[in-house]
């Protein structure tokens, strides 16, 4: 007589998004929408697919860092351009070539943000994140003023600023669904 093997239970990850859903089995699966295929995102690739699901945002942050301090902006777009190519090679190269692709995506059973949030974080840490987002929104808004910005980097504050906002926003409509 055979003994059945329990099925080992699926950990949770510190993945959500756009790009993220589940499968049948409940494993957290990676979209690409480049190569139209899920991958399957284990734990121990955790925090590599939560930078490259971010990648954009890290270097365009990055990009505006060495435009304030050392670099002209013309220099700063021409290293966002590179930073982004390297990026994406490092991402399509190594990250995907690494995960298991899966075909039973279950397009139904995306893991939003809100749902992330309300699973997974603490009541305190929901608390601290939405005040950081609203000041994050200020304090952008305050630089552009202080700093004299022309309208397009007062557009662009703006635009980070509106950022800012949704995810305060977002983290408290998270509190007030927490239990």
């Amino acid at each position: 007589m055979s003994k059945k093997k329990k099925a080992a239970p699926v950990e949770k990850i510190r993945l959500s998004g756009r790009n993220v859903y589940t499968d049948k089995k409940g494993r957290v699966i990676f979209y690409d929408m480049v190569t139209k295929r899920g991958y399957l995102v284990d734990k121990k690739h955790e925090n590599s697919a939560v930078f490259f699901k971010n990648r954009f945002v890290v270097i365009l942050f990055a990009a505006i860092l060495f435009g304030a301090t050392f670099l002209s902006w013309l220099q700063a777009v021409i290293a966002w351009a590179v930073m982004m190519a390297l990026a994406e090679v490092a991402f399509r190269v190594s990250f995907l070539k690494d995960l298991e692709p899966v075909t039973d995506v279950n397009f139904e059973r995306r893991v939003s943000a809100l749902q992330y949030i309300v699973e997974n974080k603490e009541k305190g840490r929901v608390v601290v994140l939405a005040v950081l987002y609203f000041a994050f929104a200020v304090l952008v808004i305050l630089n552009a003023y202080t700093e004299k910005y022309g309208t397009g980097l007062w557009a662009f504050s703006g635009c980070l600023a509106a950022v800012g906002i949704y995810f305060g926003v977002l983290h408290v409509i998270a509190l007030t669904k927490m239990k």
